[in-house]
């Protein structure tokens, strides 16, 4: 007989190496249920049971037999013995792990206290090497039971040092916060110390971020990192933000779990689901990513497992929404276009004839019949905006097996009915350490993003600021019902009598069908993403060596279906056309109309791009300490390609207005289509930004106690782009940091300095941009073919070929010369922490047009060079100070960003050179960004003013001028000559600002937590900035109404009229004049810097005691709020983010939620 104790959690009974024993120990169990009535009473909560050997193997099937036994009964513990009157085996190891100890086990409790003694509610406690897991209480107090003797507990808590300690009873565990230095946070192809890098990189805090409502992830970014520029310029359901880096042009490249990918996939991500997010901002910290790497690159990793007991997570929230700015369509009403059709037609009788008096076509009974009738086109087709947002999570594992796993789902009702957004995120992350050395990771992700709005043939599908639609709801006129009944009253709702109304180009169609119609465009945007990844450990080659190979594919791919169908209106006439012409006659059926939207028949198309990419990488790493020296090397492999399918079908002519294929004609007249294929370039659409490359990366560090550090990286990048002898491109970098804080002189006189640390750093990045900051385009290296003129030979048709642009035989991509400097600190134990850094950016080599004059017999364009250069400098600068009154925690933050760019070498021709009459114009030392126009000196006020013009000749684009037009400066002649010669015309175009994009960008705010209670604030903003008050067109008011309509509410506002010539706009003339307010010019350029709160978010956890008893480890209420209050010099226009006056607004939401921990 042999003895046998046996001692383990439940959970850990699971091995896959006692399976072949199932079968035996299955009967063994049997037998053992037999014998457990006979067994005396459980020993100290443990059940004792013993059996006598029988049959060989025993020891395995013995303890899958015991392990199946606690499954059954249910016995949280389970002491096992095997006894012989021979002998004691005591200690002993089987092969399946388990362990066998002589030693006794205690129940261990205690409290876990900050720095200050406060007690730290909701600290995570665990056992070392088990799954025993729990959670201090409101109080810190904790409780383990039966716990082995001698054990080690790991307790942790966000924003202190994770502490391991040998478990006891009655201990008080203090914990230590985590000083900004030691966060590890992500970079190129890794993760590094913040201490420790000696780079230029800003981290992204995302527990602040996670409550915000935003459909895409780019929403919530603005404000939170220096030096990046973030703008919302649509408030439309599914809307996205621009990002830009240090003031480039282009988005930057986003990495996703070490992947390469597109601001699609980025704006995808649901804010919960990430873990970190970096932005690497100088060519120290970006050049591993080369030549795709000169915009910035913004590094994320998502959410793993934890060793924690499973933990769930519920997060429930509605939001409404309305607009920061009045919508247009509200403000002007009837009695407003009444008064501008007099005061234009007044305007056109001035400037006639005048051989018969003037007669105003309204008088006091037209104005009288709109007192109780509204017709705005908003009441009916806007609605108030709202969405729901629902997320469950869950994280936990052991030191064998970590997951986590995600679901999310926002649904978002738009401002306009049949505008609906829709978004699906699914993620899972399982970490699996297989043995000592290897460990494998999966990461499975996918997201579908379904985008619903009614069709409107002036708005792209992919245009979310929509401006061509959102225009006409604010210029319809409201003089004309929408709707009448069978005798010709006004409807206020839908009847089967839809009027034309009878102004100008909108008598073909309803606006108001248009919306709530029965056409639409739909689009699905679909990402599946699965992340394969295996770690091994190689220290038994030499310690510290480790490698990884990394495998990625994606599947990504957008459907849009478009269904139109034709529109049929009434033509409307007068009740009384002597009368009032207002008052609308009954709906005649013989005068009706049909709108066609341009189509010769209703049509079904869909759209289908579907694309595969794949990336795979091979990592060598080395990372060790010997003594005060730490060296850290990586050498990378890259490959990923690309390619994507696009395929278009359109069918016409229905047998019945229907949105299915199978009702559309099949003649070969009445189906179109056509498909596309790319390879190893940008796609369109959801797939922009993604080149098939290869590259070989090193990267190699060194540290010298803590003190100074030394980081060197190279990547050797290959892509498709450029010409086959200029494929490869190297790009190095180095940088280097000295801890001034960890130098004894400092030490010991600067007490107060908690830290300081200098950085420089110069490195080279790639850029694929041209001089017009578009991508380069594929194959400009070599002779390209497509389609020409076609002709008919006898009964068929052949399509021609012809040559495409002139190639580039040596195209290259773009190169960035960085140099950063960079001061890091921290005082007073780091309660307050800070950075500055100073860089420079020389792009050099863009892809741009020569200004080569060339024979007239050359007959081709001329190539494109790499040969122009830009340059850009400027400042980033961050601030927070963190501390703690009593019970009340605080932290006040700030950061700042300044950059502007020049234009160092670009062709200009030869009048804008040096002594030329263009030299004002030239951009060489110039900013990209500049605004051009004329200067305005004030509106003609005054029949003297008018009279000293005339009498001198003066004249403004060939027409004289007249009271309330704009009056501009004369500053030079025909063909630019210098000198007044009393005309306005192109000639007298001035440089009016350097500043037509933000060069300054800041954020501000704080945060404070007391007994459960969490106020969030972040404003943001930006400066050194004009605006031109623009319409699509361009710069400038228009006065596209005519003598008809009012079309932008300025024209119905504070306009120069005889008995208002101290107005502060132009007189309405309905005619788009430059004096009358058309083109860019100082009269409409404001101050475009504005300062928003841009979000604020007040928690409350409810008390844990409560929580305990609901069997829950937390639940969170909060509200947020984003936009919510604006100081700007733009009040009477738009908002400072949105694109122009006739774009559509930004919104300001409002949040309700509920965050459930159990």
């Amino acid at each position: 007989m042999y003895s046998l104790l046996a001692l383990k959690q439940l959970q850990n009974f699971k091995s896959s190496s006692l399976k072949s024993f199932k079968n035996k120990a299955t009967n063994t169990t049997n037998k053992i249920m037999s014998l457990i009535k006979q067994q005396n009473a459980p020993r100290n909560g443990v059940e004792w049971l013993s059996i006598k050997k029988r049959s060989q193997n025993r020891k395995l099937i013995l303890a899958l037999a015991f392990a199946m036994l606690a499954f059954q009964s249910n016995a949280k513990n389970v002491l096992f013995e095997v006894s012989d009157s021979d002998a004691n085996v005591g200690n002993t190891h089987l092969s399946t792990g388990y362990s066998f100890p002589g030693s006794r086990y205690l129940d261990v409790s205690g409290k876990i206290v900050d720095e200050n003694g406060q007690p730290i509610p909701a600290a995570t406690v665990s056992v070392k090497g088990t799954k025993i897991v729990t959670q201090a209480d409101a109080n810190g107090v904790f409780q383990l039971k039966n716990i082995e003797d001698g054990a080690v507990i790991i307790v942790s808590y966000v924003g202190y040092k994770p502490l391991e300690v040998k478990a006891s009873s009655g201990m008080t565990i203090k914990m230590i916060p985590q000083s900004n230095l030691e966060e590890v946070v992500v970079v190129g192809y890794g993760t590094q110390k913040k201490g420790n890098i000696t780079g230029s990189v800003s981290s992204i805090k995302m527990d602040k971020i996670g409550s915000i409502p935003v459909s895409n992830l780019s929403n919530a970014l603005a404000g939170r990192a220096p030096g990046i520029t973030v703008t919302n310029s649509s408030g439309l359901a599914g809307a996205t933000s621009t990002i830009r880096v240090r003031g480039s042009f282009r988005e930057p490249l986003y990495v996703i779990n070490g992947v390469i990918k597109n601001k699609a996939s980025f704006d995808a991500l649901d804010p919960n689901e990430v873990d970190q997010m970096s932005v690497l901002k100088d060519a120290a910290s970006a050049s591993v990513y080369g030549a795709q790497a000169g915009n910035g690159v913004i590094v994320v990793t998502t959410k793993t497992g934890k060793v924690q007991k499973a933990q769930f997570n519920f997060q429930a929230s509605n939001t409404l929404a309305t607009t920061t700015k009045t919508p247009l369509g509200d403000i002007t009403t009837a009695a407003d276009e009444l008064t501008y059709q007099n005061r234009v037609t007044r305007f056109e009788w001035e400037q006639g004839a005048r051989t018969t008096p003037y007669v105003q076509p309204n008088n006091q009974r037209e104005f009288d019949y709109f007192n109780d009738k509204v017709y705005n086109v908003n009441d009916w087709v806007w609605r108030n905006p709202n969405s729901q947002k629902y997320l469950l999570s869950v994280n936990g594992g052991s030191e064998r097996i970590t997951y986590y796993a995600m679901a999310g789902y926002t649904d978002e009702q738009g401002t306009y009915k049949n505008v609906d957004f829709g978004k699906f995120n699914l993620r899972s992350d399982i970490t699996a350490q297989l043995s000592n050395a290897i460990s494998m990771n999966l990461n499975l992700s996918a997201s579908q993003q379904n985008n619903h709005r009614f069709f409107w043939q002036g708005d792209s599908a992919d245009d979310f600021n929509v401006g061509d639609f959102y225009r006409v709801t604010f210029n319809w006129t409201k003089l004309y019902p929408f709707y009448t009944e069978a005798d010709g009253t006004p409807a206020n709702q839908v009847t089967a009598f839809p009027v034309q109304t009878p102004l100008g180009s909108f008598q073909a169609w309803s606006v108001i069908d248009q919306v709530n119609g029965d056409r639409y465009v739909d689009t699905k945007n679909r990402q599946f993403n699965p992340i394969l990844t295996f770690n091994v450990k190689l220290d038994a080659i030499t310690k510290g060596l480790s490698a990884k190979i990394a495998g990625n594919y994606e599947a990504v791919d957008y459907m849009r279906k478009t269904f139109i169908t034709y529109q049929k209106n009434y033509v409307y006439s007068p009740k009384d056309p002597s009368g009032n012409r207002f008052i609308p006659a009954a709906p005649d059926p013989a005068k009706t109309n049909t709108y066609t939207f341009g189509q010769a028949q209703p049509s079904l198309g869909y759209e289908m791009n579907n694309a595969w990419r794949y990336q795979v990488n091979g990592f060598l790493n080395y990372d060790r300490t010997f003594d005060k020296h730490k060296v850290t090397a990586q050498a990378i492999f890259e490959q990923s390609e690309f390619k994507t399918t696009y395929i278009t079908t359109t069918g016409f002519a229905p047998t019945a207005s229907i949105d299915q294929m199978f009702a559309y004609s099949a003649s070969a007249g009445n189906r179109t289509g056509n498909a596309t294929e790319a390879i190893g370039v940008n796609g369109g659409n959801a797939f922009n930004s993604w080149i098939s490359n290869i590259a070989w990366v090193g990267k190699l560090g060194y540290n010298f106690d803590e003190k100074y550090l030394v980081d060197f990286s190279f990547r050797y990048d290959g892509t498709p782009l450029v010409a086959e002898t200029k494929r490869w491109g190297f790009f190095p970098s180095v940088s280097a940091g000295w801890r001034i804080s960890q130098e004894g002189f400092i030490k010991d006189n600067a007490k107060w300095l908690s830290d300081l640390k200098l950085r420089a750093s110069y490195g080279t990045t790639g850029n694929l941009v041209n001089t017009s900051n578009n991508t380069i385009g594929a194959f400009g290296f070599e002779q390209t073919y497509g389609n020409g003129n076609s002709y008919i030979f006898g009964n068929t048709l052949f399509r021609g070929v012809a040559p495409g642009s002139t190639p580039t035989p040596n195209q290259t991509w773009a190169t960035i010369y960085n140099y950063n400097i960079g001061l890091d600190f921290g005082l007073l134990k780091n309660k307050l922490t800070g950075s500055v850094d100073a860089f420079l950016n020389n792009m050099k080599d863009i892809l741009g047009p020569r200004d080569i004059i060339v024979p007239a017999s050359y007959g081709a364009t001329i190539a494109p060079e790499n040969y122009a250069a830009r340059s850009f400098r400027g400042l980033d600068f961050n601030l927070e100070w963190q501390d703690k009154i009593g019970q009340i925690n605080y932290s006040l933050f700030g950061n700042l960003g300044y950059a502007k760019d020049r234009w160092d070498v670009l062709d200009q021709s030869a009048d804008y050179l040096p002594g030329g009459v263009n030299e004002w114009r030239s951009a060489i030392g110039q900013p990209a960004n500049r605004i051009i126009g004329l200067k305005a000196i004030d509106l003609i006020r005054t029949q003297e003013q008018l009279d000293a013009l005339n009498a001198k000749g003066f004249l403004q684009y060939g027409r004289k001028p007249y009271l309330g037009a704009i009056l501009y400066e004369d500053v030079r002649g025909d063909a630019f000559k210098p000198g007044a010669n009393n005309k306005i015309d192109d000639n007298d175009l001035q440089v009016l600002s350097n500043n037509a994009i933000p060069r300054i960008n800041f954020g501000f705010g704080f945060r404070v937590n007391w007994k459960g209670i969490t106020i969030d604030a972040l404003l943001q903003g930006v400066g050194a900035y004009d605006r031109m008050i623009s319409n699509q067109e361009g710069g400038g008011m228009r006065q596209h109404g005519g003598n008809f309509r009012t079309y932008y509410p300025i024209w119905a506002g504070d306009v120069w009229t005889a008995e208002n010539p101290n107005a502060k706009y132009p007189r309405p003339v309905g005619q788009n004049w430059q004096e009358s307010g058309t083109g860019a010019s100082s009269f409409w350029m404001v101050n475009g810097a504005y300062l928003r709160l841009r979000n604020i978010n007040v928690a409350y956890d409810l008390p844990q005691k409560w929580m305990n008893k609901a069997g829950l480890a937390g639940t969170q209420i909060f509200f947020n709020g984003t936009n919510l209050l604006t100081f700007s010099a733009m009040k009477e226009f738009q908002d400072p983010e949105q694109n122009n006056y006739d774009s559509f607004p930004i919104m300001k939401t409002f949040t309700l939620g509920l965050n459930v921990k159990f």
